[in-house]
């Protein structure tokens, strides 16, 4: 398997939490604020911007591109949330669902020597594609269940 089992049970089980969560959101749910300001429906568009920044910057190495990993995640947050902010929140939902699922499968994918390649970089991307979603579900469930969502 490319990826390590944990990581591919990581991604597995949080793209099927995230599945699970956006058939329950409406459009109130999607546009509740979060603690940090963000409403449930930018952070799902940051979810699907850092899956779909994994899977293009894996898909370059994969094709023999060096490009750099240099993410620069602060930065590139607060230059994208007003960039998110005009998603429509059910479509901000449905594509991060997209972009999990699409990066999960490129990583079971790819050969061995790719991701060996990628994980061994000192600019090494996070593959464990899971635990940046779970952080982000842990978030929104919260604060649906604080708000009696």
């Amino acid at each position: 398997m490319p990826v390590s089992p944990e990581f591919a049970e990581s991604n597995r089980t949080q793209t099927e939490r995230l599945r699970q969560l956006v058939r329950r959101l409406d459009q109130e749910k999607l546009i509740l604020r979060l603690p940090n300001g963000w409403t449930v429906a930018e952070a799902l568009a940051h979810v699907a911007f850092w899956d779909r920044q994994r899977l293009c910057l894996m898909r370059s190495w994969a094709a023999g591109k060096d490009c750099t990993g240099d993410y620069a995640g602060d930065v590139f947050n607060d230059a994208m949330l007003p960039l998110l902010e005009l998603i429509p929140p059910a479509l901000a939902a449905a594509v991060a669902v997209e972009a999990a699922e699409e990066v999960d499968a490129l990583l079971l994918a790819l050969p061995d020597e790719v991701i060996a390649a990628a994980l061994a970089r000192p600019d090494k991307p996070n593959l464990d594609r899971g635990s940046h979603r779970e952080h982000h579900l842990d978030q929104i469930e919260a604060a649906l269940r604080a708000a009696g969502r």
